[in-house]
């Protein structure tokens, strides 16, 4: 029997739209014992990212998880037990937690990051200094190729992936310009993350009047977060040889049945457009290429990034749901147990 109690969040139903509070539960039983060559780790932070939506539906997708299964997430934790010589108790690790408050990693088996505490907070190793950047920086500059000069569009600007890919953008060169949906996210975007332009979609009704006048000159680059309106609505105002990065598809509450849209293909032919969509863990291999650049623009100061905590397991499903209201502000973690670096 495990000295520990680990609580942890099942999925007890699939979302049939956005998720809700009640697709969860908390339950509670033994941690798991590591075997050999396992560790033993205590999560400090879980995330809750927008990708969860598909996660959790019926409809195909990149991961899924089972109903009656602890719910995905990432997430760091500190060794409390390990049974392998190159993990030692006190170190922290990055990894696929689940929303629980005890997680065993397999080395041979899991994708993992051994954290570095000097390079930043803790809670950094999953936003900037972690999944939210290696997302940023893989979509724009391996897929969207900026150029010096270009004008690159970024929706959920004010988000975690959002306000990174406007920075790096900036550091490259490159004009830019955010979407985003308030008016006090309008102002974080171009105060805080240095976006030239930002608009509030939710405050107009001709927004691709207002996207046009912040490019005048057209869009080479769309870092694409949420599809929808937003995506037919870019598309006709793309330059020649564009590229659209697609990241996330926010504005799709279901996908059963599947939703129809504008007719872009015209766009796409005439323009010349490159429309691809990528998933973070085909760069798993170059995690640490990203690491090494965004730490350096990072310590020269030439990076902001925002955290919104919630504290406790049990708030992990509402911390998801605000997600999807736009009530979070930064990268939305999950405080499991005390940080001890702090």
């Amino acid at each position: 029997m495990s000295q520990y109690k680990n609580r942890r969040v099942i999925l007890i139903e699939r979302a049939k739209a956005l998720p809700k509070t009640e697709l969860f539960s908390v339950i509670e039983d033994d941690a798991p014992e590591p075997s050999s060559g396992e560790v033993l780790l205590q999560n400090i932070y879980v995330t809750a990212d927008p990708g969860m939506k598909g996660w959790i539906s019926n409809a195909k997708n990149y991961a899924s998880v089972e109903t009656g299964a602890t719910m995905s997430s990432f997430g760091v934790g500190i060794v409390i037990n390990s049974n392998n010589p190159n993990f030692v108790i006190g170190e922290f690790i990055a990894m696929n937690t689940g929303w629980q408050e005890y997680s065993i990693l397999n080395p041979e088996t899991s994708t993992y990051r051994k954290v570095n505490i000097d390079n930043g907070p803790l809670s950094a190793s999953l936003g900037l200094l972690g999944h939210s950047g290696f997302t940023a920086y893989f979509g724009l500059l391996h897929v969207g190729q900026p150029k010096s000069g270009e004008t690159v569009l970024v929706s959920t600007a004010a988000g975690s992936v959002g306000s990174a890919v406007g920075q790096f953008a900036k550091i490259k060169g490159c004009k830019t310009v955010g979407l985003t949906g308030s008016d006090e996210k309008v102002e974080l975007c171009v105060n805080e993350f240095g976006y030239d332009h930002a608009i509030n979609y939710k405050g107009t009704d001709q927004l691709i009047n207002e996207i046009a006048k912040c490019c005048p000159n057209g869009i080479d680059v769309y870092y694409d977060n949420v599809g929808g309106d937003t995506l037919d609505s870019v598309l006709s105002l793309m330059n020649q040889n564009g590229r659209v990065v697609i990241c996330g598809t926010a504005a799709t509450e279901g996908w059963n049945p599947p939703p129809k849209g504008l007719r872009f293909e015209r766009n796409v032919l005439v323009n010349r457009l490159r429309i691809q969509g990528f998933i973070l863990f085909d760069y798993r291999d170059k995690y640490e290429e990203a690491l090494k650049d965004i730490y350096d623009w990072y310590s020269k100061g030439m990076l902001n990034y925002r955290e919104d905590i919630a504290e406790g397991l049990e708030n992990a499903p509402q911390a998801l749901c605000n997600l999807y209201s736009g009530l979070n502000k930064g990268r939305q973690l999950i405080r499991v147990s005390k940080d001890p670096t702090i």
